[in-house]
């Protein structure tokens, strides 16, 4: 058939296959030649590097050892934010009376504010004190934490003419308490 050409017949040759070997070291091989030209820290020279060279915000604490990074001066202290919301009430507790007594700096006890139940304190004796009962105590047992100074306390049926209507407690053979030392109370 005259006229017509001949499909040409592709053949891979030695010329085909150096020129796509080529062609693959240089895409592939150029990038590890030049990460394995990188220069080191250790081979860059004292004071050559100054903070033109570093680009913004490239650095971090991360980045140095610790102890390297020393710390600025203490601020100011800020202004005080405001209150937060005020927390839930508890449910109302189930003791009938409770308080604390201490010791004032004359040597008198003194019922704490914010005692419950109980509206008064005595001291009939040394190291006696007598406390008033409220009305509804039906019997329960009063827990007393121990009294100051390390001394032990009991709880003693009063002999009614030293706490008439009340609840004595004491230690009277130990030693006395102090100014600003006491007990606490609490009838459940």
């Amino acid at each position: 058939m005259k006229g017509q050409t001949e499909p040409r017949r592709r053949r891979l040759t030695y010329a085909n296959i150096v020129a796509t070997l080529a062609l693959f070291i240089a895409i592939s091989g150029g990038t590890a030649f030049a990460a394995s030209k990188l220069i080191t820290g250790k081979q860059i020279a004292k004071g050559t590097i100054t903070a033109a060279n570093i680009k913004k915000n490239t650095l971090s604490s991360k980045l140095f050892a610790k102890g390297v990074l020393q710390s600025g001066p203490k601020g100011a202290t800020g202004a005080q934010g405001p209150a937060g919301p005020t927390g839930a009430t508890g449910a109302a507790g189930s003791a009938v009376a409770y308080g604390a007594v201490v010791i004032n700096s004359v040597g008198n006890p003194v019922l704490q504010a914010g005692a419950v139940g109980f509206t008064s304190v005595t001291s009939p004796g040394p190291n006696e004190y007598c406390l008033n009962l409220p009305a509804n105590v039906n019997g329960a047992y009063p827990v007393l934490s121990n009294l100051g100074g390390g001394n032990t306390a009991s709880l003693t049926i009063p002999a009614p003419e030293q706490c008439p209507g009340g609840l004595e407690v004491g230690n009277p053979s130990g030693p006395a308490l102090t100014n600003g030392t006491g007990f606490s109370i609490m009838i459940p």
